[in-house]
């Protein structure tokens, strides 16, 4: 039931901007486009710019969906959106930025204001806003929460606030009922956008980089060749005869390096491994279609026939054929069957979303910054290779130039962009003819996802391993590879750069840090990582122990060694080679999971064992080994190796130096001498 009404509607209430007032002033319009005023109910808004992967109606405010007096609340919200310096707005007394907001933000507060208005005529609310309540106003976030997706949940409370914020400007002063606080966006400090889990991130980026340093070469190579036949068509308009199509046939049978093309996918009416009729018409310099026609069943029995006489078949129609790769099962063969038109254009297309997530992943650029790279956009700063583009977000209409640092790999995969793009102005665009769904480049989600699953389906005849099906997007590229690079040494500074931020907000802003947060499978990731290092480093340990050699000294010798052997028992039964290391180091990596490798000696990482731990918290033992308090000489995790003794010697031989000096005081003496001691425990020790 509604409460009572805590103002009263204004009837001669009008919008503080007259019908024909400009909605974009003159220093917002960057672009040639429409010039709408606050009385029309469409403001096209595209002399603001466009980003380079938004579409034209998506700066379009539609009004229309919006009915009664809500239709004017939003249109003077939108208004004072976009113009929040407009003398109409400061004489109210209201100062709430010097920026104008993003069409995206205004479109989202009028679909904001027509779900307020569907629920209040649903529910018998007044139409009128200043006559709400708080209790109304309860009753709508109640029904936003239970009803609907947590995204509409935050934008009811978005409007109910944007209706206080900007009360001034409305009728009866807006909203002036207590709303409650918008809940935190993350409480827990997690972000939103999801991380992509490594065992999707790497077949992705093998994949991608195949594409460019592997198949560019293949593809390029057949686009060439298709175009070079194309040339050598009949001229437009011309018709060869029947006679003349009978005489090349015979004169391409009779070759010596003559073939039959099949198809290479199936597409249309062409079967994979069927005759490509109209492919055999395109070698032949006829139309399409042109061993048709009238003479058609007399030329396709005389193709029949040159088969059964020899003449070989072979997938596609191009000289180039493709390279040889090394498959996932371990077999060898070409990466695809062959080239013809129809998977050329399939796999240049491909190829280009190939360079676009490549660039995205190894630059960590947003979508609209790579979708806006120029034709023309590789240079240098400081020596090193760059990339311009423009920055949109937070930079105001039409964006700030500026340049991201890359690395050789990125260059590449730009190089093959710009070779196959079509636009004059933009790499990462339309391949053939028009614009998809309008977009002045390319519909990214769609090609994400059709590149994961072409990969996936072609293998392991192309030499990739399968994508795990996992719904792409470009803003994860960001986020995961902020949480790669945060956890390299010095990753926070080097994630601040690339994200756009200066180094003070690298090493202060917590969301910098936050957003380098590894997820769970990540931090497992990490972990295996190290693993197959310290695994990868036991390999010749394990190849001069098992040839007899001794290998280790210090109190963990004996427990390392019982590892190594435990690791030549388990390949008794199926012999390895010392030089097959793949095998070895998942074998080690297994028999020596807590193992960290230092400079002085390895620490066999046994919680029960490790003396750094004693009379610590349960909690702080559960962190496992702490190697600032290592004791080499003394922990039974402590291993040290020929690989360390060189350090060993020289910390013996500097002791002894320093103990010559006999104007040294007693308590020194005694303290370098015990620490003397301790060294030459371990190189006096025989190793075993």
């Amino acid at each position: 039931m509604t409460s009572a009404p805590l103002s009263t509607p204004d009837q001669s209430w009008m919008p503080p901007f007259s019908p024909d007032e400009k909605v974009l002033d003159d220093r917002a319009r960057i672009a040639a486009g429409p010039h709408p005023v606050f009385g029309e109910d469409r403001w096209d808004c595209a002399a603001m710019g466009l980003a380079a992967n938004v579409r034209p109606n998506q700066v379009v405010v539609d009004f229309t969906k919006v009915h009664g007096p809500w239709r004017q609340v939003a249109k003077t919200i939108a208004m004072a959106r976009l113009n929040p310096t407009h003398p109409a707005i400061f004489a109210r007394g209201l100062y709430l930025s010097n920026r104008a907001a993003a069409v995206k933000t205004v479109r989202a507060a009028v679909d904001g204001l027509r779900y307020l208005e569907m629920w209040a005529r649903d529910t018998g609310r007044p139409d009128h806003i200043c006559e709400w309540s708080a209790a109304d106003c309860h009753d709508y976030l109640a029904d936003a929460r239970g009803n609907h997706s947590v995204w509409r949940w935050r934008s009811a409370f978005d409007i109910l606030h944007t209706l206080q914020d900007y009360g001034p400007l409305l009728e009866g002063g807006g909203l002036t009922a207590e709303v409650p606080a918008a809940p935190a966006t993350h409480p827990s400090g997690e972000l939103s956008t999801p991380v992509i889990p490594p065992n999707v991130v790497w077949p992705l980026v093998r994949a991608c980089w195949t594409y460019i340093d592997v198949f560019a070469p293949d593809l390029l190579a057949a686009r060439d060749d298709l175009d070079q036949l194309d040339a050598l068509m009949d001229p437009p308009g011309a018709r060869a005869t029947s006679a003349d199509i009978d005489q090349r046939l015979e004169q391409w049978l009779a070759r010596p390096d003559a073939f039959i093309p099949v198809h290479v996918v199936t597409v249309g009416r062409g079967v994979k491994g069927a005759i490509n009729w109209s492919g055999l018409s395109t070698l032949l310099g006829c139309k399409v279609g042109g061993i048709s026609g009238p003479g058609g069943p007399a030329r396709r029995r005389r193709v029949q026939d040159a088969i059964r006489a020899g003449v070989p078949e072979r997938p596609g129609i191009t000289a180039t054929q493709p390279a040889i790769v090394d498959r996932p099962d371990d077999r060898r063969g070409p990466w695809c069957p062959g080239f013809e038109l129809a998977n050329v254009r399939r796999e240049i297309t491909n190829l280009r979303d190939a360079a676009y997530i490549f660039v995205g992943l190894m630059t960590m650029m947003r979508d609209s910054e790579i979708q806006g790279i120029p034709v023309g956009c590789l240079g240098t700063r400081y020596g090193a290779p760059v990339i311009h583009s423009t920055v949109v977000k937070d930079r105001g209409p039409g964006g700030q130039p500026d340049s991201w640092w890359i690395s050789d790999p990125v260059v590449k995969a730009i190089e093959v962009a710009e070779k196959i793009t079509l636009s004059p102005t933009r790499i990462f665009g339309s391949l053939y003819q028009g614009n998809q769904r309008e977009l002045r480049s390319f519909d990214v989600h769609d090609e994400i996802g059709r590149f994961t699953s072409w990969v996936t389906a072609h293998s392991p005849d192309n030499g990739l391993d399968p994508i795990p099906d996992f719904r792409l997007a470009p803003h994860m590229f960001r986020r995961t590879m902020a949480v790669i690079t945060a956890n390299e040494p010095d990753g926070e500074i080097a994630l601040g750069i690339t994200l756009k931020h200066n180094a003070t907000r690298a090493l202060a802003n917590s969301l910098t840090s936050g957003y380098g947060t590894p997820t769970p499978d990540w931090a497992r990731e990490f972990r295996h990582q190290a693993q197959d290092v310290a695994a990868g480093e036991l390999v010749a340990d394990w190849a001069r122990h098992t040839a007899g050699q001794p290998i280790a000294r210090g109190p963990g010798a004996t427990t390392f060694l019982a590892g190594l052997d435990d690791v030549t028992d388990k390949v008794a039964d199926n012999p390895v080679k010392t030089g097959d290391e793949r095998l070895l180091r998942d074998m080690l990596r297994d028999e020596f999971s807590t193992i960290e490798l230092g400079p002085l000696n390895h620490c066999l990482g046994v919680t029960a064992d490790a003396q750094c731990l004693k009379n610590l918290a349960d909690e702080a033992r559960g962190a496992g080994p702490l190697r600032s308090l290592c004791s080499p000489t003394t922990c039974m995790n402590s291993v040290i190796t020929e690989a360390h003794m060189p350090v060993w010697l020289a910390e013996e031989a500097d002791l002894t130096a320093r103990l010559k000096d006999r104007r040294m005081a007693k308590v020194h003496r005694q303290r370098l001498q015990a620490q003397l001691d301790q060294v030459r425990s371990i190189t006096r020790q025989e190793p075993t």
